[in-house]
């Protein structure tokens, strides 16, 4: 059996989007090339692995016409081929009505897209063909021979292959000029997306930077050991305060997370500690270490080694450009795409049955 690309995604196994038959949105730097590659990556999938488009499963099934889309027909074979080459190899595959409408949904899309393309008279080359194709040979480490030898076991050809990878990479020039050419996210909106998002869920206010000792209490431990693991963190402490180093008394008694760097946690803001630690170690100053602090683990002891009294550690929304514009892109894509399919469906004659 023949491997697909690696990096090659299958649609979601529990829901069809209304974009599902054509959108694997990848970010704007990459977005043209990367969005033909996974496409015609999972028609390379969709083709070579297990017996997907065998000629026995579609003569199994009674081949009535289940739609029409301006002139042209989804038949009932075409249908259930369809449907074995999206959820093959998903551990769960929808079924029932509602399941099935949004597959004949996505592949109605699918025609819409491809009937878009004849319209706006967009070709596809025979070398966009072969460079997909030596691309799929070169990822599954196979010489064109062994592809038509697996494809004819399927009793598939390679003209049929090749005129799947012609719709795949028709898909994706479709989408590139209806719908990433016209998207352009600007400076302005990336920074009213980080003031309106992203900077409000940054912290900011002052930082503690603190190491702990803690002894922890076990859940079926009594009074009495509950009270020596106490004195014993009341011992420490005075020996803390007695001059012995903090980090290597961490290192011999600590329980907790860092012990072996000293019992170094790093920076913390108000808001990341359990609320009895915070509600002492924030009014400590640089090498002052706290009383013994007792919590549901156990028995803390916390020095702070650092502030940082900016009153704003936030990053700028320049650190952030390339994220946030993914991410508006992204958002954008999605919208668009919608818009796009819902035009194309209402200019259109189609006919469910």
């Amino acid at each position: 059996m023949i491997k697909a690309p690696a990096g090659t995604e299958i649609l979601s196994t529990k829901t069809l989007p209304i974009a599902s038959s054509i959108m694997l949105y990848n970010p704007p730097d990459k977005r043209r090339k990367h969005f033909m590659k996974k496409r015609i990556a999972q028609a390379a999938m969709l083709l070579l692995i297990g017996a997907v488009l065998s000629a026995p499963a579609a003569s199994e099934v009674i081949d009535r016409i289940l739609a029409t889309v301006n002139g042209e027909i989804i038949t009932q074979s075409e249908f259930e081929r369809y449907k074995t080459m999206l959820f093959f190899g998903a551990q769960e595959k929808p079924s029932g009505r509602e399941a099935d409408r949004q597959l004949l949904e996505s592949m109605i899309e699918r025609k819409l897209i491809l009937q878009d393309g004849k319209k706006l008279e967009i070709e596809v080359k025979d070398k966009e063909i072969d460079a997909a194709l030596s691309d799929i040979l070169k990822n599954n480490n196979i010489t064109l021979q062994q592809l038509q030898e697996e494809l004819a076991k399927q009793n598939l050809s390679l003209t049929m292959y090749r005129q799947l990878l012609r719709d795949e990479i028709m898909q994706s020039h479709v989408i590139g000029r209806q719908v990433h050419s016209k998207i352009n996210i600007t400076e302005k909106d990336i920074q009213d997306y980080y003031q309106q998002s992203k900077r409000s869920q940054e912290k900011r206010g002052p930082r503690i930077r603190i190491q702990q000792i803690l002894l922890l209490v076990p859940e079926n431990a009594g009074q009495k050991k509950t009270a020596d693991i106490e004195k014993t963190a009341a011992a420490i402490r005075e020996k803390i305060l007695a001059g012995e180093d903090f980090g290597k008394l961490a290192a011999t008694y600590s329980q907790g997370a860092g012990a072996q760097q000293g019992g170094d946690l790093g920076y913390f803001y108000r808001g990341d500690l359990m609320p009895e630690i915070e509600s002492v170690v924030f009014d400590l100053e640089p090498g002052q270490v706290s009383p013994v602090i007792k919590t549901s683990l156990g028995f803390h002891l916390i020095k702070v080694t650092d502030r940082d009294t900016a009153t704003d550690n936030a990053t700028s929304w320049q650190e952030q450009a390339r994220e946030i514009k993914s991410t508006l892109y992204g958002i954008e894509f999605e919208k668009r795409v919608r818009e796009y399919l819902e035009s194309l469906k209402a200019k259109a004659y189609i006919e469910i049955n």
